[in-house]
């Protein structure tokens, strides 16, 4: 039988021609590029015992036969040794491993074992057994090859397509968290492979079998590989992605590795003083040392002003001897494009699994050292750190983000009553975020945060909006609803157009200024006195009546009350409670009661939980009361429901 063997030296070509550019290019020693330089190795050698067994086949006379039943058992053995690797390539390529439970991966690393050990065996049983039956395939001193045409044969040809198509359903699955271009790739392999293998399984002398192998590796490797992608461009070093995928893999392995974050604290001033071409410059000669001293895969850019080295498998005193490197180059000046610096270093030291136990954990304690004030100390070791409340704060942070668009947010209502009438006139608007699993995230806990992220621009807007379109489809003397009080951020009275928004969405659902009470508390006043005088002068000038919330909380300056255009201050609820406790504290209540009733302020009176508290600051003359004893926030539904029956006479407190 003549075979057609140029598809086979082609793909010999392509092997080769992968395998330079391979060692021309830096790769991390991670799980992806070991499989795959092992796969490289694998079919290139397949490839040469194929064209090796078609030259003895044609050449019978010339060669033993045991010989020639040798060179067709290993190309056989390696053949299907690329169905297995390749399947296990792309589901580390894909990132696959990583999702997956620790069970799921022992069952699938059997489920694929099990096979390729069973044909393994089938095929050298062929060898073996020869003499007395025909298995996989046969060899004849005259006929030459044959194939089995069997069941042992067909399973081989089974097995091949097992390994493809198990690999390929495995990813679909994942197919959310894949690239669409990668794909594409994977749309590619499973559509050459199919039709090289079947075009050879019908047509046996055609070889294009590892013709359609060997192109499939030549794409995997520019559109898979493609190490530029590790690499970070202006420091010549690896990147956040290369770092990422280098802690997991040795993570998944279980080695213990440090990991060193080296901080450069002067990015910013060398930025503006020398400008950003000088930064990258020094920047770059800081990579170039690490490269020097820690070895290339060793050494990542997390971001700039920002290292990881990576230690495997080191002790105390190796990590002892790369600290005393660092420190000691560092103490030393750097002289670049004839400027001369010297650069100061924070180091964060992260041993794995100890201390972090996945990728993601090891990247939360870099992030935290590079924006945490608490940790700007020379060296910190990151079982140091608070890391629970680092988590914590991170997934508010995500839950913010995502908050509005999900509708996670809510606005709860908190009753207000009037001393006067005797009944509940209002109440206060109070913002509320629940999780992914719907749990109420504590206002102490995401209100900070909010300020901080700046989110809190978006929830006061958002807040003050929900109530005016509440009011809005509502008719409020049905309700007996007098006041609504909406809470003003800092980072709000800090915008100078403040004013102009709030009004805006007033106008757009017309709701009377008079209904709506802003508050302000101490620490906004005291922080934008000047913007915050014209915003509060507009605000009261279209009629909004102003509050000073939280009074006795913060600074407790008297020129906030006399020099801004309040109506009403909130005493704040820890003062209210102290009076009950200590002599001296209620008398300091009482006469602060008095003091602001006397230049013509109202008073309302936080955290009133007991009968006999709110008695007693209805005698000393508050006008509104608050606090749970009337009432817990509660929905919009509930709260409409609680001003019916308060309009109609009933009198609402927690007992009713």
């Amino acid at each position: 039988m003549t075979q057609i063997y140029q598809y086979g030296v082609a793909a010999l070509f392509i092997e080769v021609i992968v395998i330079f550019f391979y060692f021309q290019k830096r790769s991390l020693a991670l799980f992806q590029n070991i499989v795959f330089l092992i796969i490289l190795s694998d079919l290139t050698i397949a490839t040469c015992f194929e064209l090796g067994a078609i030259y003895m086949e044609d050449n019978m006379s010339k060669f033993p036969l045991n010989v020639v039943w040798l060179m067709e058992c290993l190309y056989f053995t390696f053949n299907t040794t690329f169905g297995i690797l390749f399947a296990i390539y792309n589901l580390s390529a894909f990132d696959i491993f990583s999702r997956l439970k620790k069970r799921t991966i022992r069952i699938i690393q059997v489920g694929l074992l099990i096979p390729y050990i069973l044909c393994i065996a089938e095929i050298w049983l062929s060898f073996i057994l020869r003499n007395y039956v025909t298995l996989a395939f046969t060899l004849d001193p005259v006929e030459g090859y044959g194939r089995g045409n069997n069941f042992c044969f067909y399973l081989l040809c089974v097995t091949k397509a097992f390994y493809v198509l198990s690999s390929f359903f495995i990813i679909i699955s994942f197919h959310k968290h894949i690239p669409k271009a990668k794909m594409q790739i994977m749309y590619f392999f499973l559509v050459t492979i199919s039709i090289t293998s079947f075009t050879q399984l019908i047509n046996s002398e055609l070889l294009i079998e590892s013709f359609g192998m060997a192109l499939v590796t030549l794409v995997y490797f520019f559109y898979i590989q493609k190490p530029e992608e590790m690499v970070d461009a202006s420091t010549d070093t690896l990147n956040q992605s290369a770092l990422l995928r280098m802690v997991r893999y040795n993570l998944t392995v279980r080695r213990k590795i440090y990991c060193i974050a080296v901080y450069i604290d002067d990015t910013v001033f060398i930025a503006n003083t020398f400008g950003l071409s000088h930064l990258h410059a020094f920047l770059k000669e800081v990579g170039n040392f690490f490269k020097q001293n820690f070895s290339y895969s060793n050494v990542f850019s997390r971001q700039q002003g920002c290292f990881c080295i990576l230690l495997r498998d080191a002790d105390n005193e190796k990590l002892n001897e790369v600290l005393y490197t660092l420190n000691n180059r560092f103490q030393k000046t750097w002289v670049c494009d004839n400027v001369e610096l010297k650069l100061y270093i924070r180091l964060c030291i992260i041993e794995c699994p100890k201390d972090a136990e996945t990728s993601e954990e090891v990247f939360d304690i870099v992030n935290m050292i590079s924006t945490d004030e608490r940790y700007r100390q020379s060296v910190i070791f990151a079982s140091e750190i608070d890391l629970k409340y680092r988590r914590r704060t991170i997934y508010i942070e995500h839950c913010l983000r995502n908050g509005l668009s999900e509708n996670r947010f809510d606005v709860f209502y908190q009753p207000i009553y009037s001393t006067a009438e005797k009944k509940l006139i209002g109440a206060e608007a109070l913002i509320r975020l629940k999780d992914e699993q719907g749990h109420f995230i504590s206002p102490e806990d995401f209100i900070p945060i909010a300020e901080k992220t700046g989110a809190i621009l978006r929830i006061g807007e958002y807040v003050f909006e929900s109530v005016c379109l509440a009011l809005s489809q509502i008719n409020v003397e049905e309700y007996g609803i007098k006041k609504i009080d909406i809470n003003l951020s800092v980072a709000q009275c800090m915008q100078e157009i403040l004013a102009e928004q709030i009004l805006k969405i007033q106008s757009i659902y017309q709701i009377p200024t008079s209904i709506i009470n802003l508050e302000i508390t101490e620490t906004a006043a005291a922080h934008t006195p000047e913007i915050l005088l014209k915003n509060m002068q507009d605000l009261s000038d279209a009629g909004f009546e102003l509050s000073l919330d939280d009074y006795g909380s913060g600074y407790s300056n008297m020129n906030y009350m006399l020099n801004l255009p309040f109506k009403m201050i909130k005493i704040d609820k820890f003062i209210v409670w102290a009076a009950f406790s200590d002599k001296r504290a209620e008398k300091a209540l009482e006469a602060t009661i008095k003091m602001i009733k006397s230049i013509g302020m109202t008073v309302l009176a936080e955290g009133v939980e007991t009968p006999e508290q709110a008695e007693w600051l209805t005698a000393s003359g508050c006008d509104y009361l608050q606090g749970f004893y009337f009432s817990r926030p509660i929905p919009k539904k509930d709260f409409l429901e609680i001003m019916k029956k308060n309009a109609k006479g009933h009198v609402i407190t927690a007992d009713s």
